[in-house]
């Protein structure tokens, strides 16, 4: 982990928050991984006063539990909160997709497609770079509605459906993953709004039936 070069209290505590942030959202961090202060302090070379403000941050934000006498750790979504998420995912993204049928240039299709082939290009061991380039492909899909308050929206939620996706980090390369996201690129390509939000609302329940099924199983 990288230290950080900010000196000015408010700069160093904006850039430790930023950074855990990123951190929790890349899935360098596991569900319900400890997080500890001192040793977070220790990494990125600050005191653990700003630390232990962003974790105060990063809680509010539903990113990270306190634990009275244990300290910080990830989050933990429930099977029920899962399926809430990814609902809302649904809704939000499969609408994107429809709008984006109707105004993405083939331009901008052009850079989603290369979206795709750099989630490939991932190091295969990488799973947290991978689900990094994963959910910005779908970031940029949402964009391409040009809804800004649709991607306001999607980006508040991205927080949770980055720690929720983080259960199955491996998934990214997988063979089915790779043709539902071509599905969704075809369907924009011809133009077909309808065929858009279905392929993505396939894809996006797909995920969630097997996150839930992971976690009632009780594999986090």
């Amino acid at each position: 982990m990288q230290t950080l070069g900010f000196r000015r209290p408010n700069q160093v505590r904006e850039a430790v928050y930023r950074h855990l942030k990123d951190l929790l959202l890349s899935g360098r961090f596991a569900p319900g991984e400890r997080l500890s202060e001192p040793l977070l302090a220790q990494e990125l070379g600050v005191s653990r006063t700003p630390v232990r403000e962003a974790l105060m941050r990063l809680a509010e934000e539903g990113l990270v539990e306190l634990v009275p006498g244990r300290g910080a750790r990830v989050r933990i979504f429930s099977p029920e909160e899962v399926e809430e998420v990814y609902g809302v995912r649904a809704l939000l993204e499969g609408e994107a997709a429809r709008e984006a049928a109707l105004r993405a240039t083939p331009w901008e299709l052009a850079d989603l497609e290369a979206r795709l082939r750099a989630i490939d290009e991932a190091p295969k061991e990488d799973y947290p770079e991978q689900m990094r380039r994963d959910l910005e492909f779908h970031r940029a899909l949402v964009r391409l509605s040009g809804n800004k308050t649709l991607y306001r929206l999607y980006e508040d939620l991205l927080a949770s459906l980055a720690l929720v996706r983080s259960t199955l980090p491996t998934l990214s390369q997988e063979e089915a993953t790779r043709k539902e996201h071509q599905a969704i690129l075809e369907a924009l390509r011809g133009r077909d709004p309808e065929g858009a939000k279905r392929a993505v609302e396939a894809h996006v329940y797909r995920f969630r039936d097997l996150v839930v099924a992971r976690l009632r199983k009780g594999g986090i």
